[in-house]
């Protein structure tokens, strides 16, 4: 009965022995594979020592690099560094060479490529500058060609200023006589004021005086605006101030000087000088000079037609253009008057008020209506009452 049973129990000892055997041989591969990682020698690897021996030496290599590629290269070391470092890597890496014998050759091939390249770059500029510094004398032909295409633009284009001077027209002064007007002041929510306006004029031996005077009615006492003195001679454009002098309320008196020998104008108030034009006027004579134009040549008064004065005021002297409007009748104390209105229109810069004239012929063209408005809409409005001549003191 032992027979039967003494099979399995041999089956199973082999079964164990070789599963203990095999569990053996693995454990023995384990353990030499560990053993031999670890008892493996350090120059087993020729590539490993070389890229740990690279890696020691880069930074010594990288500051020779600097010290020995500068002076050459003669810019400064951050820029020495971008250019050269990736070089002198690369090298090192792939061709496994010693580092003091490659890094300065490729800090010194490197520096003047990158130079090269600039200078071949500004190269390219100054060509390009010196192409079109070789083109530009073509310009010459296209403007002419271009002028002459224009040209008849240019012939038919109206001038700047289509205004006459005093230097070609008839001037006679008026004769002496005096003219007295009556003075309204509007404003902007004020009530008129009125007052009381005179004119003198005296003409003898080539000689005149002229005075101006406007003054206002306020209840109890009268304002007098402004006085003008004027004192001249009468010259080949007409009148030919040399003095003017002018007050007005609130300020001290000024005074314009005519000085024909210098062909200046000066002023009291400043030391200012402006160059004198023919038949340059003041503010007061300037009046008597646009009624010499009539009573000289009545026909110079044409509507639409421009005269260029020059004006001198107390600190300056400009041009001013008188515009002919044309024929009006206006009401006056000596009743309805036929009359030319004359118009300076304002000017940015220079005037900003409209001054406005009425020449009478039936009074040997006296400015007998004289209108100023303000830029901010104040009107002073001059109109006369009486005239008086005297030819007796003319000569």
């Amino acid at each position: 009965m032992t027979l039967p049973n003494s099979i399995p129990v041999r089956s199973r000892f082999r079964f164990s022995l070789l599963f203990f055997a095999g569990v053996a041989l693995l454990l023995h591969y384990l353990l030499w594979g560990a053993v031999s990682d670890i008892a493996k020698p350090a120059t087993s690897n020729p590539v490993s020592e070389k890229m740990v021996s690279v890696q020691i030496a880069e930074p010594a290599d990288t500051t020779k690099v600097v010290e020995k590629a500068a002076p050459p290269v003669a810019k400064p070391v951050p820029k020495v560094i971008t250019k050269a470092t990736p070089k002198a890597v690369t090298q090192k890496t792939t061709d496994a060479d010693p580092a003091p014998t490659t890094a300065p050759s490729v800090a010194q091939d490197s520096a003047p490529t990158a130079e090269s390249s600039n200078e071949q770059h500004m190269a390219g500029s100054e060509t390009h500058v010196s192409k079109a510094s070789d083109e530009s004398p073509a310009a010459p032909d296209a403007t002419k060609n271009l002028n002459a295409d224009d040209k008849p633009a240019i012939e038919i284009k109206p001038p700047a200023d289509d205004s006459l001077d005093l230097s070609g027209l008839s001037i006679l002064p008026p004769p002496s006589g005096k003219m007295n007007l009556k003075v309204i002041y509007v404003a902007k929510n004020m009530n008129p004021v009125y007052g009381l306006g005179e004119i003198q004029w005296s003409i003898k031996d080539s000689k005149y005086q002229m005075q101006i005077e406007a003054s206002l009615d306020l209840l109890i006492t009268t304002l007098r605006l402004y006085k003008l003195q004027s004192d001249g001679a009468i010259g080949d454009h007409g009148i030919a101030p040399q003095m003017m002098s002018e007050t007005r309320r609130g300020r001290s008196e000024t005074a314009t000087h005519f000085n024909y020998e210098t062909n200046t104008i000066s002023f009291s108030a400043t030391t200012n000088t402006v160059e004198m034009s023919k038949g340059a006027q003041d503010r007061a004579t300037v009046f008597m000079q646009l009624a010499g134009l009539g009573i000289a040549a009545p026909e110079q008064f044409v509507a639409g037609k421009k005269i260029t004065i020059q004006v001198a005021e107390n600190r300056e002297a400009d041009k001013f253009i008188f515009v002919i409007s044309g024929q009006e009748e206006i009401q006056t104390s000596l009743g309805k008057l036929y009359t030319w209105h004359v118009t300076r229109p304002p000017r940015p810069g220079l005037y900003n008020s409209t001054l406005e004239l009425w020449f009478a012929p039936a009074y040997h063209w006296y400015p007998v209506q004289i209108r100023n408005t303000e830029p901010n809409g104040a009107v002073t409005t001059q109109t006369a009452s009486k005239i008086q001549f005297n030819t007796s003191t003319e000569k």
